[in-house]
């Protein structure tokens, strides 16, 4: 499927018929994280070009069972040198219907210098703009009205090197003291950073976040 908008290419969308269609190094990347993915039933497998993004990607749902649920829904975004740019226990809304926005565009360009696209989908009604930035996968959402899209929140794991503020480890300490986390995420708003710890020893891995607002002056 090709989509033109106000006659210039806007993307184009194509439906693969397995995972041997995917270029080797998505392939190996999939079957590195789900070793079953030959025997799992896909339920879509697209390969996507966009306007202002540089390179393919791909797409992919599918289901598997876990240890506690059967057929759950997963959705992989893979770029074409294999990086996994997003994953999802849902189904991402169609890309044959959304395209990058330019205004969005710019306000990436902007706030993330030097920043590349590796990727995008609409996640839930949201735009999400998938990216690299100074070596970090940053997760950009926009929300959409009427009126157009404005920014609404950035996510990413907190980078190597970078520690968590003093008051805000003391907020959490202070809330949850038996509280034991092993990885910190970062959320940029625009009411300013949160901080979000994971316990990832959790076995469902939804279980105990915990989020703390840095203090401002």
């Amino acid at each position: 499927m090709v989509v033109y908008v106000d006659n210039a290419w806007n993307r184009t969308v194509r439906m693969l018929s397995d995972i041997d269609q995917l270029p080797s190094s998505v392939r190996y990347r999939l079957l590195t994280i789900n070793q079953e993915a030959r025997n799992d039933e896909f339920w879509e497998i697209k390969e996507v070009t966009q306007a202002s993004i540089n390179g393919t990607y791909y797409i992919l749902c599918y289901l598997q069972d876990t240890p506690k649920l059967k057929n759950l829904v997963h959705t992989l975004v893979i770029d074409s040198k294999g990086t996994v740019v997003k994953a999802c226990t849902y189904k991402l809304n169609n890309a044959e219907y959304i395209g990058t926005i330019p205004g969005d565009m710019e306000w990436i360009t902007a706030h993330y210098k030097g920043s590349e696209v590796l990727g995008f989908v609409n996640d839930s009604g949201d735009d999400n703009y998938l990216i690299m930035h100074d070596g970090v996968l940053k997760s950009v959402y926009f929300k959409t009205s009427h009126k157009g899209t404005t920014w609404k929140e950035t996510c990413y794991p907190l980078p190597k090197g970078t520690t968590v503020p003093s008051n805000v480890l003391e907020s959490l300490h202070a809330d949850y003291p038996d509280f034991t986390y092993t990885e910190v995420s970062i959320v940029e708003t625009p009411d300013g950073i949160v901080y979000l710890f994971t316990d990832g020893n959790s076995p469902d891995r939804l279980g105990h976040y915990v989020e703390c607002k840095l203090k401002t002056e």
